[in-house]
């Protein structure tokens, strides 16, 4: 298929050991979602590297659903990154016992954490089928007419991406660090 365009072609699908041990440390990332999917993942990082653990995706699901879902599948003893745009959401989070944080969101932040994460290696594991798929399709807006690509991702199908930028927040900005 074409791949021109791709933001994050680097990434790489390996099946490595999950366990916390393994990290030096884990963070969560959330993108709130209700028609389109909610997704939430499990980021660890080791050797300058970012591995995608897990990822939950599920639509039409509301707040207390999705905070019920995501205490079955993860701890709530990691840093939960989230889109500042809901702070009733994260509220909720942290009522249900998750260390939910707000991202910060300032001009350029898009760009500074893509560039970050192109700045290193990133593994995702072979179950992360929805974060897999969103990685080999996730492009920079194509013009057509100028036959260019744009400075600015395409906003399509990017839920698990979003949960991924907001997951690194502590590492890239080098605070707020969960170790294991």
């Amino acid at each position: 298929g074409e791949s021109g365009g791709i933001i994050l072609p680097h990434f790489e699908v390996i099946d490595f050991e999950e366990g916390p041990e393994n990290f030096d440390a884990l963070a969560m990332g959330t993108d709130f979602g209700f028609n389109h999917p909610h997704a939430t993942l499990l980021l660890g990082y080791r050797d300058g590297g970012v591995y995608v653990l897990s990822e939950l995706v599920a639509r039409e699901k509301d707040t207390n659903e999705i905070c019920k879902l995501l205490k079955t599948f993860f701890s709530d003893e990691h840093i939960m990154w989230s889109d500042s745009a809901e702070p009733a959401r994260i509220l909720a989070l942290q009522r249900a016992g998750f260390k939910a944080r707000a991202v910060k969101k300032e001009a350029g932040s898009v760009h500074a954490q893509i560039d970050w994460l192109k700045s290193r290696p990133l593994v995702v594991h072979p179950s992360c089928r929805h974060t897999i798929s969103e990685l080999s399709v996730w492009a920079w807006k194509y013009d057509a007419a100028a036959n260019t690509y744009l400075d600015e991702p395409v906003n399509v199908f990017d839920d698990a991406i979003a949960a991924l930028r907001y997951g690194i927040e502590g590492w890239r900005r080098g605070s707020e660090v969960s170790f294991v």
